[in-house]
């Protein structure tokens, strides 16, 4: 009789023959994706556009960029605290200032004030991206210097997680606010509001020739920022922005939670929001050999090509232009994009400064020179997600009617989750010696590669976030028991794994990874359990909260859960906090506002539940 240890050592052989699915990465997700993608068309009527525009702006606002926050928080107008002025003899100062971005985290800030105000003078904002150096950076220095020396007022505005805000460094904690209802990206949004608000609230500011431009995250900044608030006079992005429909193809390209926020595409698309610029003078700058992303032999295609003829149609086809910098071509906005931003500008606020950079070499300042100051407790992302977690209300467990409670708070969580149903047709593989590899169409949208293995006794379904290979040290010993095992690869792991920045664009087109996960699970047990209950484990963060989330809404399938890694509250995910990249699904928009575990447990009422590591849960 062959030992465990042959027969484990066999079946992990014969496990590790692929079903050979279809690449999710590159084939059904990119195809499930751009099916619910669309690509911007100049309108028939054009003459239409500015009341589209206006619709658009209020939809992106209220559904993605603001939701969930209260009026109060969005209508505020800033507190600003002034600190020190650097005279730098130059003919510009440098006024230090903090303003409050969001109740509880202030944003340091720089202004770059020419010596002599006299009258309305141009402004441009200058937002920075992904570079710790923050508002220190050279070349936003030598950009800001550069904009003053000509007679404007340059605003350099610290991005949230560099510089002085390095504590929010990991932009992916955008989704701590998600789970609690409240769009984190709004934070983001309302801090790059609340700068122009400073910049335009100035007396000398011309508010009729207000700019802004930024690099990498300080175009994508000015990009949205820009489309949503016509304040904004003179846009100048540069590479920091893309359509998603394009950035599905590239992995470089789809960058942190704030790019692709939940439901953005729900709304509409990045092509869609550059032609929300029109008829506004906009200056797109890439890079022909960016390093980082956003090169310009995409975007010339993605975000010029179709926007062009917009501003061809409103009769200012003029003032949209697209520069491809090759020198020195990579991510940058060194001085070749600087000379194209003052050339612009001279343009569009008809001024006449050279259009190569002015003497600055000697004027830049460091890190600590340029330091403002922030509040000993100034918020992070984190803590701003802590804030929100404890704001919730959700009305608890009632001791009567607790069926009329269940009814109602499995049809939230479904509508929470956005459950899909699926039909399963099944196709066998391969077969032999008591072992079957199956392919599961779910729907004609979803492949589920299973490994069945034949037994008499009550059917087990294994799961792990680590796939199907990961289990086969626990099949044995359930074989010897005589129980038909299955173990499957659903999705985001083992041969459906899907990474994290695929499955935040999922978010991004309005999808949920843990409803695609949960109805992948109730398909599954389904069709394992036909109409009997079936035992299931389940290993790892994010498989074992899918597989109580299912038993929570069709209990009927479930008759014993074994749950590995489970946490006993989704707020663990904030208190510790679990990176969102390793627990996408977890991380579902509004999800605590309908149910914690507490509630998953009691809708589970009647199957039996241990987790590893604490025991029975309910009773076994």
């Amino acid at each position: 009789m062959p030992t465990d240890k042959q027969i484990r050592h066999a079946l992990q052989k014969r496990l590790l023959g692929r079903v050979d699915i279809e690449d999710p990465k590159r084939c059904e997700l990119h195809r499930f994706i751009l099916s619910r993608l669309d690509r911007f068309q100049c309108p028939d009527r054009v003459e239409e556009w500015p009341q589209m525009a206006s619709r658009l702006r209020r939809r992106f606002l209220k559904e993605v960029y603001l939701k969930g926050h209260s009026p109060a928080i969005i209508q505020a107008q800033p507190e600003v605290v002034w600190g020190d002025v650097i005279e730098t003899g130059k003919g510009y100062r440098i006024r230090k200032l903090r303003y409050e971005g969001y109740p509880g985290m202030w944003i340091p800030a720089l202004l770059y004030e020419p010596n002599k105000l006299d009258g309305k003078i141009p402004a441009v904002l200058n937002p920075n991206g992904h570079h710790a150096g923050g508002k220190a950076m050279d070349y936003k220095q030598a950009r800001c210097i550069n904009l003053a020396k000509r007679g404007m007022l340059a605003l350099n505005t610290e991005f949230i997680g560099m510089g002085e805000l390095v504590a929010s460094r990991d932009h992916f904690r955008i989704g701590h606010m998600d789970i609690c209802g409240k769009a984190g990206v709004g934070i983001f949004y309302l801090a790059m509001k609340r700068a122009l608000d400073v910049l335009v609230n100035h007396p000398n500011c011309d508010k009729d020739r207000v700019a802004m431009t930024g690099l990498s995250g300080g175009g994508w900044q000015t990009a949205v920022l820009s489309a949503l608030d016509e304040r904004v006079k003179v846009i100048v992005p540069v590479a920091g922005h893309s359509p998603v429909w394009q950035r599905v193809s590239c992995m470089a390209d789809i960058g942190d939670l704030e790019q692709i926020p939940s439901d953005l595409c729900t709304v509409a698309d990045f092509d869609v929001m550059t032609a929300l610029f029109a008829p506004r003078p906009t200056l797109l700058i890439y890079n022909l050999n960016d390093d980082c992303c956003f090169r310009s032999r995409r975007t010339r295609k993605s975000v010029y090509a179709p926007v062009k003829p917009l501003y061809e149609a409103l009769g200012v086809g003029d003032q949209f232009e697209f520069y491809e910098n090759k020198d020195p071509g990579t991510h940058n906005y060194e001085a070749d994009s600087r000379g194209q931003l003052y050339r612009f500008l001279n343009k569009h606020f008809d001024l006449d400064t050279p259009e190569a950079d002015l003497p600055f070499a000697d004027e830049l300042l460091s890190e600590s020179q340029l330091n403002v100051g922030l509040p000993e407790k100034n918020a992070t992302l984190v803590s701003l997600a802590n804030d929100a977690r404890v704001e919730l209300r959700r009305p608890g467990i009632p001791k009567r009617r607790r069926d009329k409670w269940m009814v109602k708070t499995r049809e939230q969580l479904k509508e929470v989750i956005q459950l899909p149903a699926f039909k399963v047709t099944d196709q066998l593989v391969s077969s032999g010696k008591g072992m079957h590899q199956h392919r599961l169409d779910l729907s004609q949208t979803w492949t589920l590669p299973v490994t069945e293995f034949e037994g008499l006794n009550e059917p087990v379904l294994m799961l792990s976030d680590g796939g199907r290979n990961s289990r086969i040290g626990h099949v044995d010993p359930l074989l010897r028991e005589g129980h038909r095992v299955v173990i499957a690869d659903v999705f985001g792991t083992g041969e459906s794994k899907t990474p994290a920045g695929m499955q935040m664009v999922l978010a991004g087109v309005g999808e949920r990874p843990l409803g695609i996960l949960v109805g992948q699970l109730l398909a599954l047990s389904r069709w394992v359990g036909g109409r009997k209950r079936i035992r299931v484990s389940a290993n790892g963060l994010v498989t074992s909260f899918a597989v109580l989330c299912a038993a929570a809404l069709e209990p009927k399938h479930f008759s014993h859960l074994q749950l590995n890694g489970t946490l006993d509250s989704l707020t663990r995910l904030i208190d510790f906090p679990v990176s969102y990249t390793d627990a996408v699904p977890l991380f579902c928009f509004g999800l605590l506002q309908v149910v914690d575990v507490p509630e998953l447990l009691a809708l589970t009422a009647g199957v039996e539940i241990e987790m590893v590591g604490r025991g029975p849960i309910q009773p076994v």
